[in-house]
């Protein structure tokens, strides 16, 4: 199925992103992001999302997207070195030279052009797959025939953008806030003069567009082969971050989504599939005195959307109680399998033996983790008893090793 790709311009959306569902997050570090004013992300903290994001299968991908001056390139090589030290799967980038510079001081690293390549047809897939670029981010003005017709003719990654915000130019490539301010977005510090009232004639905010949205699309782009499903907003609150991935999760599982309260969270007067749908019509939008009464009612309720763990991983298990051993535990998770010993002695019951159900209705209650239990099996000796806490430990000391086993072995499609 379609990766849902959520953005984390800080700490504090990876628990939005992770617990909502997203299969991939993508963020920034301090130095080459185009977000420079998001809250990035430092060395260590890289370092643990990456080992947070692996251990419930999540992928991550780092964003060094800006122009390069020559004299950041030393720069920019010991940041890819420590990216791919990091564990990261891979970088966004749109610049070649930059790419090139890349892999040399980090050749594992898997390569994405980022979406400023502005790859709008095959020919520019197929040049930028031949440069070897592992995935392309395809432009945000192309139409769903545009997009297949790449899909289908390129053996190569696809990313398309399914929410949030559009530029009026190509794909983010614009010069404005450098012209006006000194402030380059293709340095990551755009300053938004598109949002600034133009008028042209008697139409006021020619400039400022609606947000992006063809999320009720997802089966038709998860239908022609894209990868991935990628959700714009680096900058945005992690209620946000939720509300986007719940709705993507939504769509996917047949469900209907929630778009009232995705609008809520962040639009400029509704949202826009004009460029999906190969028009031109009704794109221009701005933030109302409404949208922002909107989200503010919104946001309590949008952080019960990701206020427990999102369900990762289902293990089976066959657990041995029996007297003068401690319990154990064979584990069957995924590809990984192992035998737990607890530290727990059972003992002989005094007024009630404890029973197999029991056991297992406690060993099941895995709220607040990314584990479920799937199989279970009690293979327990009669006349013994084995308190609550005994089996709460077992629980947790599986999915501790777990946690470390999928930390260390992520799938990083290289």
């Amino acid at each position: 199925m379609i990766e849902i790709l959520a953005p984390c311009g800080g700490e504090d959306s990876l628990p939005a992103a992770l617990n909502a569902g997203a299969d991939a997050v993508y963020l920034g570090i301090t130095q080459f992001s185009a977000r420079r004013s998001a809250k990035n992300f430092t060395r260590e903290q890289l370092e643990a999302a990456v080992r947070e994001c692996h251990i419930s299968g999540v992928k991550v991908y780092v964003t060094m997207n800006t122009l390069i001056f020559d004299d950041e390139l030393k720069a920019l090589s010991e940041a890819a070195a420590s990216v791919e030290e990091a564990g990261a799967d891979g970088v966004i980038v749109q610049d070649f030279g930059a790419a090139r510079v890349i892999h040399e001081a980090a050749p594992s690293l898997r390569l994405h052009a980022s979406t400023q390549m502005t790859v709008t047809s095959a020919a520019g897939a197929e040049f930028a797959r031949k440069h070897g670029f592992a995935r392309v981010v395809l432009a945000r003005e192309m139409s769903f025939e545009e997009i297949e017709r790449v899909v289908r003719s390129v053996d190569v990654e696809t990313e398309v953008f399914v929410h949030g915000a559009l530029c009026v130019c190509v794909s983010g490539q614009c010069l404005m806030s450098a012209m006006y301010g000194g402030r380059s977005g293709n340095r990551g510090m755009c300053a938004q003069p598109c949002r600034l009232d133009v008028s042209c004639g008697d139409r006021h905010n020619v400039l400022s567009l609606k947000d992006l949205s063809v999320i009720e699309q997802l089966p038709d782009l998860d239908r022609i082969g894209v990868t991935s499903a990628k959700i714009e907003g680096r900058m945005k609150r992690p209620e946000y971050v939720a509300a986007a991935v719940t709705a993507c999760r939504d769509v996917l599982a047949g469900r209907t989504p929630d778009i009232q309260s995705l609008r809520a969270a962040f639009s400029r007067s509704g949202f826009t599939r004009s460029y999906y749908d190969g028009t031109m019509h009704d794109m221009q939008g701005v933030r109302t005195k409404e949208d922002v009464e909107a989200a503010g009612k919104a946001l309590q309720g949008l952080k019960k959307l990701y206020d427990k763990p999102y369900k990762r991983h289902t293990a089976d298990v066959r657990v041995t109680v029996c007297s003068g051993k401690p319990v154990s535990a064979e584990v069957i998770c995924e590809g990984h399998s192992f035998t737990y010993t607890s530290e727990a002695l059972p003992e002989a019951a005094v007024n009630r033996a404890v029973t197999a159900e029991e056991i297992e209705s406690r060993l099941r209650r895995t709220g607040g983790t990314i584990y479920e239990i799937g199989k279970a099996e009690i293979a327990l000796e009669s006349g013994l008893m084995l308190s609550a806490s005994a089996v709460n430990g077992l629980r947790r000391g599986i999915f501790a090793q777990l946690d470390g086993l999928f930390a260390g072995s992520p799938d990083k499609q290289r």
